[in-house]
């Protein structure tokens, strides 16, 4: 990911794949992530819930979020939607070993394929 946080390229609306966040640099070593889940939002100053754009592995405790997995310090979901021409805000929040929360922003375009 670019240092402006900004998944790239871009995503088409009708892509599906893997896309996730690397926890490493903010998690101590020896400390592992105990859960993630995904939040997904409209990117302008009027912040709305964006799942409904998206579909992916839903999270059973928490409607409107979805259920990442976690690969060391690593977590990622399995996603696909998106409509074209919009900006979407993707908070990923980790829980870690110790029961410390974390959360994390990155920003997706949702753009035509070229």
């Amino acid at each position: 990911m670019p240092l402006s946080r900004r998944y790239t390229p871009e995503w088409s609306p009708d892509e599906k794949a893997l896309i996730g966040m690397d926890f490493s640099q903010v998690i101590p070593p020896g400390v592992g992530i105990a859960s993630a889940s995904l939040a997904i939002l409209t990117n302008n100053s009027a912040l709305a819930d964006a799942s409904a754009d998206w579909s992916g592995p839903s999270d059973p405790h928490d409607p409107g979020f979805f259920d990442a997995s976690i690969e060391g310090r690593a977590v990622y979901c399995q996603m696909t939607g998106g409509v074209a021409g919009k900006d979407y805000r993707f908070v990923w929040t980790v829980v870690d070993t110790d029961g410390n929360e974390m959360a994390r922003t990155a920003l997706l375009l949702c753009s035509p394929t070229s």
